[in-house]
């Protein structure tokens, strides 16, 4: 089972409420520093330090099913620390958290260099329209994200997935970890400034 990472959804149940849905900021060892929005404030006031809650870590690989307590109580700039506990059972697929941000990248095919604008991305993929058409499903590309959005140019292999009118769907096939944190700190940062 693929260990919990930054940038991935939990979900949270508590007696208290029926679920709080966050977005993991920081992996310890021990411990899980969840970031929540506003839509979810009233519940997570709810908990308090040493609460039990039932935790559902969405990795890439399956869901990571943990029994969890509150360390810290929330606080006010939507942060919890809950414990890093052992999984139970593994369940469906699900991807990175993703989100709705325009900004400009490129894509490479072949020798060419075409423009595009994302509508939505996650550490998984990223939906964008293209300057012009110039791709099917299953054509691979290489998207290289500009270091200006970034702090370091990304060049990543990928696939068309999907295309729905406009917009096409491209899923990341080569990434490594840096690639993948640089990608799930971008749509953290995105998530809050939009909160």
């Amino acid at each position: 089972m693929e260990e919990a990472k930054r940038g991935q959804i939990v979900i949270i149940k508590n007696p208290k409420f029926e679920k709080l849905e966050g977005i993991i900021e920081t992996v310890e060892e021990d411990r899980l520093k969840i970031y929540y929005s506003k839509e979810f404030e009233s519940y997570a006031w709810a908990l308090s330090e040493g609460d039990e809650i039932l935790t559902q870590v969405h990795t890439a690989s399956g869901i990571k099913t943990m029994n969890s307590i509150v360390i810290y109580a929330p606080s006010t700039d939507g942060e919890l620390i809950i414990e890093n506990a052992n999984a139970i059972p593994m369940g469906q697929k699900r991807e990175f958290v993703r989100a709705a941000i325009e900004f400009r990248f490129f894509i490479k095919i072949g020798e060419r260099l075409i423009g595009a604008t994302a509508k939505d991305i996650s550490a998984g993929g990223v939906k964008f329209v293209p300057d012009e058409i110039a791709f099917d499903i299953n054509d691979e590309i290489e998207i290289k994200f500009l270091e200006e959005d970034f702090g370091k140019e990304l060049n990543i292999k990928s696939v068309i997935i999907n295309i729905m009118g406009e917009k096409y769907i491209a899923k990341y096939i080569q990434i490594n970890d840096y690639e993948r944190d640089k990608l799930s700190g971008f749509c953290l940062k995105a998530l809050s400034d939009a909160g």
